[in-house]
């Protein structure tokens, strides 16, 4: 049954007030030189040889033609030493607020193995915060977005604190991956401010007409994908500063190789994450990013931190797998994380993941929470500002709550 329903309303009126305009624009000849290559071990332990500018141009890894930004991993050779060679960036400029804009025309593909993620992250993890813009592994099909911070923090009635964050999945099928790519691409923009941090996602063709222009309005575009609501359960400034910019493509480690085997595809090609990873470079043909544009944009008040140093990060803990559903796709709501009732075999309560359409959230919200841990659908109706409608909300609270607090106890280490 159904335990709770949360309601929140005007949480959206701050969206988009911010008078922006381009601050670094990373597009194009310059990119590369805008970031750092990244040569550490994987803190998430994965399969992977993080590799140097000189390195990775010397096996023609990068290069930038016709405006567009491409980087991949080698894949024609079989692996050995420390895992598959890869590509790892690090914006020289830290962010604190501001709007990020990427354009691409590929992403890696919905691989067996990899583990690619676009996000930011500060230093002295994860006292400065992480924002998980996309990210995926093996043959998902659908992106997640997830905030980690240190303690004292709850977006949306979710703890956000460390390994296990608050997460919001879209269920769409062309937010991630191959069928991203099959699709010709897409936008993702996200707003953080004091109050909020959203994120938009916006496929080929489908574009607002200012989201790639010099003064984007995100108050214009509607409802985000999905929308972490600061206020008195969190200070987003307190929990989130200084964050860089992050690309970065691994395989195995603690999330992909630890649910290779649950993955039926993946599943049925090798044995182990490390031996398909060591031992197919074919298959990781489509393991690379083309970025036609990535411009950070900011309002006069937003400060900004220029060649900033990037050091070696210690480990810290790690992102958690999702289990899909295959329950038909809500519209016009997002769920909102709520801690649900615990039961006495559950020591974990926050982490949860849900579900949410393209244009995710409206104005007037209604969270459910289901204390069996089944899907529930829930029909409410939905106000707007503009017009009235009716959606329906389907919440899911995710299965893996016992597979986080194995993880946990094993101290699984995050990327940063």
């Amino acid at each position: 049954m159904i335990s709770s329903f949360l309601l929140l309303a005007g949480g959206l009126m701050q969206l988009g007030l911010a008078a922006y305009s381009v601050k670094d624009d990373y597009s194009g000849d310059k990119f590369f030189d805008m970031f750092s290559f990244n040569t550490f071990d994987d803190p998430t332990h994965g399969y992977v040889n993080y590799v140097d500018k000189a390195t990775a141009e010397a096996a023609d890894l990068f290069n930038v033609s016709n405006g567009v930004a491409t980087f991949g991993v080698d894949h024609t050779n079989v692996a050995s030493g420390r895992g598959r060679t890869s590509i790892r960036l690090t914006s020289n400029t830290q962010y604190t607020h501001g709007l990020v804009i990427v354009e691409l025309a590929h992403m890696p593909g919905s691989i067996c193995g990899s583990w690619p993620a676009f996000w930011m992250t500060g230093p002295n993890w994860p006292n400065s915060g992480e924002i998980d813009i996309i990210e995926g592994v093996n043959s998902a099909s659908s992106n997640q977005m997830t905030m980690h911070t240190s303690a004292g923090c709850s977006l949306a009635n979710s703890d956000c604190q460390g390994n296990l964050g608050c997460s919001v999945k879209t269920n769409l099928q062309n937010t991630y991956g191959t069928d991203f790519n099959s699709m010709g691409g897409g936008v993702y923009a996200t707003e953080w401010t004091s109050s909020s941090i959203n994120i938009w996602f916006f496929g080929h063709g489908r574009y607002p007409p200012d989201v790639l222009g010099p003064n984007p309005n995100p108050g214009s575009w509607g409802n985000p994908t999905a929308s972490f609501i600061g206020g008195s359960g969190c200070d987003i400034d307190q929990h989130f500063v200084n964050n860089n910019i992050v690309f970065d493509t691994t395989f195995c480690g603690d999330w992909a190789g630890e649910v290779f085997s649950q993955d039926s595809t993946c599943s049925a090609v090798a044995s182990s994450c490390q031996d398909y990873v060591q031992n197919h470079p074919e298959a990781f043909a489509e393991s690379y990013w083309a970025v036609n544009s990535l411009r950070v944009y900011t309002d006069d008040g937003s400060p900004v931190q220029k060649n900033v140093q990037v050091s070696q990060p210690k480990g810290s803990p790690i992102a958690q797998p999702v289990v899909e559903s295959s329950a038909p796709a809500p519209t016009q709501a997002v769920e909102v994380p709520q801690t649900p009732t615990e039961k006495p075999q559950r020591t974990h309560t926050h982490g949860e993941v849900f579900e949410s359409s393209e244009t995710g959230l409206a104005n007037l919200t209604i969270a459910a929470r289901e204390v069996n841990e089944e899907p529930e659908l829930v029909q409410r109706s939905l106000v707007d500002a503009d017009r009235a409608s009716e959606a329906q909300t389907k919440v899911k609270l995710g299965r893996h709550a016992a597979r986080h607090l194995h993880r946990h106890s094993h101290g699984i280490n995050h990327r940063s």
